[in-house]
């Protein structure tokens, strides 16, 4: 039986087992990916602002919809969904139609100041209808005159206290400048659905031009030209011709179609990926299906998996790959490639497996010798965070682990400068040659490519565990480092079993686990620093439970939460938005009926890897969700091994574990 990483020519071997195992089939796959095709499929989709309810985004649908059926993808369909505003799938709501036209802003008669589209992003999302001469105020006048075009400043200034007041006193619209790293382009605002205010994302420059016109009185020209009339939400499916759809799909590859132009990187790099991915995919024989989703970042994908969960339309797959943000010049825009791992209460062979995929990929260059392979670009692998699609697969009301490629740092991320010429063709090139080789080890894997990952799962559990406990010379122990070490563990294990509906020998997966089992001994054995003595509180409160429907949806809860509270994470938010969220996420999906507050607290610290920025956060934010009725107490709280709550997998689904 050849290892996992032994070498072959590319394109020889369609399974671990085969000639190159792992290293040959990345290796042929990545070989066999056009980035020149995709490159051009990302120019294609930066041409169209491709708002969620848009125009835009319905003709983008049709081009990728083409494009599938052309690189030979099967069963293809562009679903019609609702773009009203109103319709929702659990607590996601459908988009609001809303297509912009033209927007201009003018002083004396002069060209216009602003103008979109030929300025990217300078029209906020879901500005309202505008035409005429209008004032110009600012937030520190006493009183604005009816109908003003108040000028912000800086986007952080545009809170909920300003939003009442324009309201209260008839302004027309506001004026914004949106940081981006200091880059000189124009950012996102977004205004719900049916606002009845416009909005100008505007340069420093320009904001000082309006300025002087606001001291000198002079009133400036609006035109805002939009569609709101009825449109229909795309989302776009297909699936590799080959593998017995009775055998439900391996794998499904998203990616999120929406945003405006020019939306390079995020995410028409995503998009033209999964273009890639099935270009290869659908030339390989597969035993078992990979499917696709292009929709709607969240709601759309929430609306596809809805009918599979709550209307039985279809099943869910063994696991997901989604790719959002997958193309950048690393040099330019930042940020390393990262994969962003399943979560840690859906134990997968997923996670180790898509590593392996990204250590697979032939080396960019060579050492001064030859001797020695190198890389010329960087990567990173995170915990669990949740803030693109893959959240609603991987959410505990789903069960369905999810892996996530992407980049951060983005410094041109949500901005007009996320132009084509920030995607690199070799980046876009390695992330389509991952997700497609994870997928494609998914579809083809035998009995003997189960026994090969689970020994490549048992390698990476042990690298996971290994790393808890700090060295010798080095700082103070991890705060609960052996209970990060028991998790780890307990994971790896679960996740042995995984392999089981891809037909693992159960005396290798047993053996596997006990090796586990003796490397967790050894590890807890040796922690002779303090980190024995670290043990996390025990439970002494009622156990959690959750009272939302369907994934968790943080807009959603924020627009259950009394006023006091929304302001308060609004500001947390302000402060640290990755952070907060990821620490909003993560005591969410702790949530499990079986652990109580500071279990869920703990739970969350030790899977998110994230302590909030505000003492107090988690208490704060728990309270936040039982004073909107979205969490109740419900039983005692169970101690789990490893001195946390025990939490369950969520819902499970065929092929997803023994």
């Amino acid at each position: 039986m050849r290892d996992l990483g032994e070498v072959s020519s590319p394109g020889l071997s369609n399974s671990l087992s085969g000639p190159g195992g792992l290293s040959g089939l990345v290796g042929g796959i990545h070989h066999e990916i056009d980035a020149v095709e995709a490159m051009g499929w990302v120019a294609r989709l930066a041409g169209w602002d491709r708002y969620q309810g848009s125009a835009g985004i319905a003709e983008a649908a049709e081009f990728v919809a083409g494009e599938a059926e052309r690189v030979g993808l099967a069963d293809i369909e562009v679903l019609s969904l609702p773009a009203d505003g109103r319709t929702a799938w659990w607590t996601y709501t459908a988009p609001s139609s809303w297509t912009p036209r033209a927007a201009h802003l003018s002083l004396n008669g002069a060209p216009p100041l602003v103008s979109y589209p030929a300025q990217p992003y300078a029209l906020a999302a879901n500005s309202a209808a505008a035409e005429g001469e209008v004032p110009l105020a600012v937030p520190q006048d006493s009183r604005w005159p009816p109908g003003a075009l108040v000028l912000v400043g800086p986007a952080a200034g545009l809170g909920a206290d300003l939003f009442t007041r324009m309201q209260a006193e008839k302004a027309r619209g506001f004026c914004v400048t949106v940081h981006a790293d200091g880059i000189e382009q124009s950012g996102r605002v977004e205004l719900p659905g049916g606002s009845c205010l416009f909005g100008f994302s505007v340069l420093p420059a320009q904001l000082d031009e309006l300025l002087r016109a606001h001291r000198r009185g002079i009133r400036a020209r609006v035109l805002v030209d939009v569609d709101t009339g009825p449109r229909r939400m795309p989302v776009v499916v297909a699936r590799t011709p080959s593998g017995r759809e009775e055998a439900g799909d391996a794998c499904l590859l998203s990616a999120h179609l929406c945003h405006p132009a020019p939306g390079a990187n995020d995410n028409a790099s995503g998009v033209a990926a999964a273009l890639a991915a099935g270009r290869a995919l659908a030339a390989r024989p597969l035993r078992r299906p990979v499917r696709f989703v292009w929709a709607p970042e969240f709601v759309g994908l929430a609306a596809y998996v809805h009918q599979a969960v709550e209307e039985g339309i279809r099943q869910l797959p063994a696991m997901a790959v989604n790719l959002d943000m997958v193309g950048e010049d690393q040099r330019r825009c930042g940020g390393p490639l990262i994969v962003e791992y399943a979560p840690e209460y859906l134990p997968h062979y997923a996670n180790a497996l898509v590593e392996a995929c990204v250590r697979a990929l032939p080396p960019a260059a060579r050492s001064y010798s030859g001797a020695v392979g190198c890389d010329t670009w960087a990567w990173r692998t995170t915990p669990f965070v949740g803030a693109s699609d893959h959240a609603i697969l991987a959410d505990r009301a789903i069960g369905c682990p999810a892996v996530q490629l992407g980049h951060w740092p983005d410094r041109f991320n949500h901005s007009g400068a996320d132009s084509i010429d920030k995607v690199d063709p070799q980046e876009l090139q390695r992330s389509a040659a991952i997700a497609a080789s994870a997928a494609a080890v998914v579809a083809t894997a035998d009995e003997r490519d189960a026994d090969l990952i689970a020994r490549l799962l048992t390698r990476w559990t042990a690298r996971r565990m290994t790393a808890c406990l700090p060295p010798a010379d080095g700082p103070d122990p991890e705060r609960w480092a052996v209970a990060r070490l028991t998790r780890r563990w307990h994971y790896g294990r679960d996740a042995l079993h995984t392999l089981r509906p891809l037909g693992a020998n159960p005396r290798i997966l047993d053996g596997q686990a006990e090796l586990l089992a003796g490397l967790h001994r050894t590890l807890s054995s040796a922690s002779d620093d303090g980190l024995a003595e670290q043990r996390p509180p025990s439970p002494r409160g009622p156990a959690l439970r959750r009272n939302w429907p369907g994934p968790f949806n943080l807009r959603a809860l924020m627009a259950a939460m009394t006023e006091k509270d929304r302001r308060w994470l609004l500001q947390e938010l302000t402060a640290d938005r990755g952070g907060c969220y990821a620490a909003a996420m993560a005591l969410a999906q702790s949530i499990d009926g079986n652990a109580d507050a500071a279990a869920a607290m703990l739970i969350a610290e030790l899977d998110s890897g994230v302590r909030p920025r505000t003492a107090g956060f988690g208490e704060r934010f728990l309270a936040a969700m039982a004073t909107a009725g979205w969490i109740e107490e419900g039983g005692a709280a169970v101690l789990g091994a490893d001195g946390s709550a025990a939490t369950g997998a969520g819902r499970t689904h065929e092929g997803d574990t023994a």
